[in-house]
C-alpha cells in the first residue's frame, strides 16, 4: 500500500473552486459583487424590512426579558439579532439581483444606463 502524495498548496489548482449550478436569467451587473456594491444597491423595501425586523426584535426582547427584569439587555439583543438577520437576507437578495438570478430592472437602470439608451449619431 502506498500513501497518496500530499497536496502542494503553492501550485495553481487543477479545478476551479466555484461551481455554477444555474445560469442567470437576467442581465448580469456584477458577476461577483462586493459588500459595498451590495449595500449601495439595496432597495428601500429591504431597508424597511431591516428596520421592521429590528423593531420587532426589540419588542419581543422586551417582552421576553420582562419576566426576569432584564428588559433593556434583552430588547437590545433582540433588535440586534433580528436586524442583523434581516440585513443578511436583504444583502443576499440584492447580491442575487446583481448577479442576474432575480429580476433586476431597477439595478440595471441604476448601474448600467448605457444599455438602456442608444446614442444618437
Amino acid at each position: 500500500m502506498t500513501w497518496p502524495e500530499p497536496p502542494n498548496y503553492y501550485e495553481h489548482p487543477k479545478a476551479p473552486f466555484k461551481v455554477i449550478l444555474q445560469q442567470p436569467d437576467y442581465p448580469v451587473i456584477f458577476p461577483e459583487p462586493s459588500v459595498s456594491q451590495v449595500v449601495s444597491n439595496m432597495r428601500s423595501s429591504h431597508w424597511g424590512w431591516v428596520a421592521g425586523m429590528a423593531a420587532l426584535g426589540y419588542g419581543l426582547g422586551y417582552w421576553k426579558g420582562h419576566g426576569i427584569h432584564w428588559q433593556k439587555p434583552a430588547s437590545y439583543f433582540g433588535a440586534a439579532f433580528f436586524g442583523k438577520s434581516a440585513l443578511l437576507w436583504g444583502m443576499g437578495d440584492t447580491a442575487y439581483r446583481l448577479m442576474g438570478y432575480r429580476e433586476n430592472g431597477v439595478e440595471v437602470s441604476k448601474n448600467l444606463p448605457g444599455l438602456l439608451q442608444k446614442e444618437a449619431y
